[in-house]
């Protein structure tokens, strides 16, 4: 009886054993960095600091929402005053 010789077979072997060392040691880096449990905390953490910029960004406009009232009515007070000022000293200058 005649074998047959497939062609190929001992590099197709080959490189199933490299691909399966690959794979091994694609799971070993993957755990070692944390998997999804690391994964998970590194999530929780961002939502963590992105609360706290939120509320930071909350107090922050809220000051700036103030000062600009604050500036709004000193402004309009010295506009009163101006106009004030500038209708006595048309009556003074009609006079």
């Amino acid at each position: 009886m005649a074998e047959k010789i497939v062609k190929g077979g001992f590099r197709a072997t080959l490189a199933l054993i490299i691909a399966i060392i690959a794979l091994v040691f694609s799971i070993i880096s993957y755990q070692r960095t944390g998997g999804l449990v690391g994964l998970n905390d590194q999530v929780k953490a961002l939502q963590k600091r992105t609360d706290k910029f939120r509320k930071e960004t909350v107090q922050q406009v809220e000051k700036l929402e103030e000062k600009t009232k604050k500036l709004k009515q000193e402004t309009g007070e010295a506009l009163e005053k101006l106009g004030k000022t500038l209708k006595l000293q048309d009556e003074r200058e009609k006079m």
